[in-house]
Parts: structure tokens; sequence; C-alpha cells
């Protein structure tokens, strides 16, 4: 069934509509995807190789492919698309512990490990990253929160780099052109209106945002006026936060933007699989590990010629499987670029494995130094991520028939859980969400220029990621979770540094959180307890406005109480999950830039960068749809340099 001719023989006669399901199906089986059917069997004629297929890859191979470029696209995960784990969104998290879609990491968060045991997230082998592998990466797992970047992010990078084009007004045009591939959906605000508490919940924090914004109070300040009969509350959560974003600077409560369609996940895998069907020149390989590039040993200056790859399922020690399949070493060649898209941890991890990186990395693990960059792997950065949680006087509505049981095969599972009963007859409830009810998106201080704190609604008790974390998410259906994210961190002193000389092994990882010595004199820090504050401020006026329904504060709790001991709090509970940065582009004469403006990897030649990995720094509140542009801008790029 896996023979190359046979696979065109049989998708050609198939009807359009099948054939991206068909092409899922093979894939499953083991199969590798060519799109171009006049291609000669068993050709390996690729211009590019695009190490990846997440959200900086698969855009980026669907483009070049597109443009009628013979790509070869490597994926060291598989396809398990047809999970519900991938395709129901309130399922998000449960996707992380999927041993067919995860990677997990154990990361450090400080200099200090004592620090790092307090945490209440700590294993023995670190504090868990859990990231995607398969068709579309980290896409296939997260949360699939589709929010833009402020501009001033984009002129920042042209600051930086000294490239107009990277200014807002030209990456707009990018966003425009994802936009043409991926379904983004907002949530109906009626899903959490028609719920009393959640309601309740959110017209405090309306209310206690506005009064933020003008001081003296007006009607929009009023919780009981904000769920009255004129809708206010639903005007609210119906305004579009990228609309707003793309206009400029702004703030306010808001609906989360998904990225679904039809109340099911979407994105750069469904992207992979239409350019095959239709018939483009993409081969798509999954189960390939790639383990080195390439490089003609006979140029002066270094060469990507290719990759070599080693084949077979779950071979990368972040796997959570314990059905390891490895097979044999295979070598592709590229006749033009190759462009790495592994992700902030294993694009850095990759580069110095193949003899790029600094050089004491390169020294102490026996590698040979092909070229000497001292930033590959450092500037790791994060956002930074706490919970408040409350504990309310009976279950929520909106949540007390979900269980997140019974996920793990498509089949009806009615009887373990109502919720996903109904999302599998007509898309309707909560699961077509991502759990995420709304967000208010504010300044920590008044004399900042830029909105730097998203807070989220979220129902159940979210602690950050530990094992298991899914499964406990929805056990208390009477807990309620105010998520603080902070935007734009200060934190450069992150990295990513290899453990081995073996591809397998995961790198070492420390994002190296705050300032060690003052942590309240560190601005980020300071955001993260006037975050807390601001949600503390949401729950005393839901107990003045909505007595019947007062919540209790059961984490950090009423021994947090002083900016000192919430200080002490967020330093040992903070988490992330938006790593990027540790193959930085920069200025000719930043000794630290990995890449130039143009992705390219600086001293070397025919080798590219294209994921989170590129940013000098985090862009924004959620880090996708950046990517996705950022891929769609380096399509461009790539595609210019080889007309």
């Amino acid at each position: 069934m896996c023979e190359r001719h046979t696979r065109h023989a049989l998708l050609m006669r198939l009807p359009l509509a099948m054939l991206a399901l068909m092409l899922a199906l093979l894939l499953a089986m083991g199969c590798d995807l060519d799109g171009a059917s006049q291609r000669a069997p068993g050709s390996d004629d690729f211009e590019f190789i695009v190490v990846g297929a997440g959200a900086g890859g698969g855009p980026l191979a669907a483009r070049l492919a597109k443009a009628g470029r013979r790509v070869l696209l490597l994926e060291a995960g598989a396809d398990v698309g047809g999970k519900l784990t991938y395709q129901v969104p309130a399922l998000h998290a449960r996707a992380t512990e999927d041993p067919d879609l995860a990677w997990w990491y154990f990361v450090r968060h400080h200099r200090d490990g004592s620090v790092d045991s307090t945490d209440s997230k700590h294993t023995p082998e670190g504090i868990l990253y859990p990231r995607g592998s398969g068709l579309g990466g980290s896409t296939a797992v997260n949360a699939m929160v589709t929010i833009l970047p402020s501009p001033s992010d984009w002129n920042r990078i042209a600051t930086i780099t000294g490239d107009a084009s990277w200014r807002a007004q030209r990456m707009h045009a990018y966003y425009d052109r994802v936009r043409q591939w991926l379904s983004v959906e907002i949530p109906d605000p009626a899903l959490a209106i028609g719920d009393r508490q959640v309601s309740s919940y959110l017209a405090s924090a309306a209310a206690t945002y506005a009064d933020e914004s003008r001081p003296g109070g007006s009607a929009s300040s009023d919780p009981l006026a904000l769920l009255g009969v004129g809708g206010e509350l639903s005007r609210l959560l119906s305004q579009d936060i990228n609309a707003s974003l793309r206009d400029g600077e702004t703030t306010g409560l808001f609906r989360i933007p998904l990225a679904t369609k039809d109340g099911k996940r979407n994105g750069p895998r469904e992207l992979i699989l239409e350019t095959v069907a239709a018939g483009h020149p993409l081969t798509v390989r999954t189960h390939s590990f790639v383990t080195r590039v390439l490089f003609d040993d006979g140029a002066a200056v270094p060469t990507a010629i290719g990759v070599e790859v080693k084949t077979g399922g779950h071979l990368y020690a972040a796997t959570l499987s314990k059905q390891q399949a490895p097979g044999g070493t295979a070598k592709y060649y590229a006749s033009r670029e190759v462009i790495l898209s592994a992700g902030a941890f294993n694009t850095p991890q990759l580069l110095m494995l193949s003899g790029i990186g600094p050089r004491e990395q390169l020294q102490k693990h026996g590698i040979a130094e092909r070229l000497a960059l001292a930033g590959v792997g450092e500037n790791l950065q994060d956002r930074y991520e706490a919970a408040v949680v409350s504990q309310l006087g009976g279950p929520l509505g909106i949540v007390e028939q979900c269980t997140l049981a019974g996920a793990t095969t498509s089949a009806p599972q009615s009887n373990e859980d109502p919720c996903l009963s109904r999302w599998q007859h007509g898309r309707q409830g909560v699961y077509r969400t991502s759990g995420f009810l709304a967000t208010v998106l504010r300044r920590s201080s008044p004399d900042l220029p830029l909105a730097d704190l998203q807070v989220f609604a979220v129902p159940g008790d979210a602690r950050g990621y530990y094992p298991g974390y899914s499964r406990d998410a929805l056990v208390r259906k009477d807990r309620f979770s105010w998520l603080l994210l902070k935007a734009h961190t200060q934190n450069r002193d992150g990295y990513v540094r290899l453990r081995s000389a073996s591809p397998f092994v995961r790198p070492e990882i420390n994002f190296n959180y705050f300032d060690e010595k003052d942590p309240l004199g560190d601005a980020d820090m300071r955001a993260m307890v006037a975050g807390v504050k601001f949600v503390r401020r949401i729950e005393a006026r839901m107990q003045k406005d909505f007595p019947d329904l007062a919540p209790t504060e059961v984490w950090p709790g009423d021994d947090t109480r002083d900016d000192a001991a919430v200080a002490r709090w967020v330093r040992r509970e903070t988490w992330g999950h938006h790593a990027c940065c540790t193959n930085k582009m920069g200025a000719d004469d930043d000794a630290r830039a990995v890449l130039d403006a143009r992705f390219r990897v600086r001293g070397a030649r025919r080798l590219r960068v294209v994921d989170a990995s590129v940013f000098p720094e985090i862009p924004g509140t959620f880090i996708a749809l950046p990517i996705f542009m950022v891929s769609e801008k380096a399509a461009d790029v790539i595609l210019e340099d080889n007309r």
C-alpha cells in the first residue's frame, strides 16, 4: 500500500474532498507523502529540506511547494490528527499528556536549584515543560489561542535588525496571508454569559477594569448594569482583539480567538495535507528524526547540503511512548537550502550537534567545530505565568458534566463525558473552546506605553504543568482560576545547552527567572504582583455585588498577602510555555546574533532557521500567530533569494 506509484494511482482517483483524509491515513500507516504525482519513483531530488512540521516549518514548506519548489518536510513524530485529543479544543491539556502527541522536557527556572525544589510542580527531573510532536508540532497540543502581537513588537525587530521590512505595517500583510489557510473563530459569548456564576465573574472583571481605566466610575463600571437588559457585557465580549491590535495598542475585556474550524482544531497540519492533496511538490516524511546537518567538506565556508536522519518512531528521550521503533539511517540532500524549524529547544541543539554553536559547548562534548557562534542556545526567553485559584459555593454549571475522560479514541464516549458527546453531535458546548472564557488585556502600571498583562478566566484548578495536571484540572468543579500572563518580559538570561553529543538526549534548559538578589526590584516581578492584586480586586468586587456567589481564594491563599509574600510565591510557582529566542536575529555588529534579518545563519551558506528561536525578543502574548507570520515572511525571502 505504501509503494509510491500505488499511492499516486489511488490518490488521483479520489475526489478532492477525500484526499486530505486519505493522506492522513497513509501517514498514520508510516507512508511517505509526495505531492507531485509526476515525480519519478524513488526520486530524492529536493531543492529545499525543512526540518520540523510545526508553526514555522509547516507553513513554510507548504508555501515553497505551492510556488513550485521541490520540498522535503521531515518530522520526527507521526500524524495522529484523527485522535480526539488533537481535534477537540477543550482537550488540549490532555493532548500534552498523550504519548502519541507529546514530548516532555524537564527544565530549571532558576540558577539556584533550591528555589526550583520548592515549586509545587517540581519533580526529580525538574519542572515539566510539554511540547508537541507530529504534524503540526506544538500546534497539535497548544490551546489554539491566536492573538496578534503589538505593532511595537514588529517595529522593535525592524529597529534591532535595521531591516524596515519587519515593520508592523508590512508584517500585517502576512497576517492576511495566514488567514487564507487558518480558520480563526471567536467562541459565542452566550456560552459564558449563560452561566450566572461565570457571567458574574466576568462582569466583576469588566467593572474592575473600567474603574482602573476611568477613575470615578461610569455606568459600565457597575457589574449589575453590565448584566442588565442592554447586553453591555455581551457587547464587550464580542470585540475582536485582533482587529484592535492591528489598529494599534489596545486594552480591554475580550473573548479569545481560537485556531478552530467549525469548533475543531485546525492549523499547519491541515495546510500540509491540503498542499500535498493539491499535487504540489511537497514530500512529507514522518518518523524521521534529524540528527545532524550535512555540509560540503570541500567548501571554504560551511555550506549546508543536506541532513542525516534516523528513521523510526519515538526515538527522542522527550517521548512519552514506550513503543520505541528504531529504523535505519538515511541522508537527504538539498540542491538549494536546508531550513531548520525544530523549535526553540531542538534547533539550537541540532546546530550544536552539527558543529555550529558556542566553542566551549562544542569542545565540552567533543564535537568538531564548523562555525563558532556564541549566541546559539543563548537568550532563551518566555512569558511568566501564574494562577490565582478560588473556591466557589458550588460547581460551575458550564463544566459540571464535563469529565475530560474517554478522549483517547474517536469513538463517541457519551456515557463517560456528556460534554464530549455534545461536541461530537453538533460541536456544541464548552468543548468547542479551549476552556478560556474571556481575557482582560491591561497595563500592570498606568505609566507603561503597552499592555503587558493578560488575565484569563478559566474553569477549574490550573496551577501549571506537572505530570497528571490535565487529569486534575477539573476534578474540582467548584474551582475557578485567573491565569496571569506577563508579556514583554525583560529576562534574557535563559539558555539551552547540550547534555551529550547524542542527538537523542534532551538538552539542558534553564530559564533563569527573575532577579535572584532583589525580586521586587525586577520589573517583571512587580508586574506579576500587580496582576495578583488586580485579580483580588475582581474577587472583592464579586463578594460585594454577588455575595451569594462569593469566591474564597485557595491559591496562593490568605497567608500570601503583602507584596513581599506575593513575590516569594510568584518566584516559586511561576511557569511558562512560549519558549523562544535561542537563535536570535540581530544586527551585523551583534556578536550574539545567530541569524541575519533574512533568517540566514551567520557565517554559513544555504542554512536558515525559521521557528520560535529567531525572535530577538519575545513577541506579543501568545507566540503561535507571530510564528505563522514569520513563516510566511520567510517563504517570501527564500523565494526571492532563490529566483
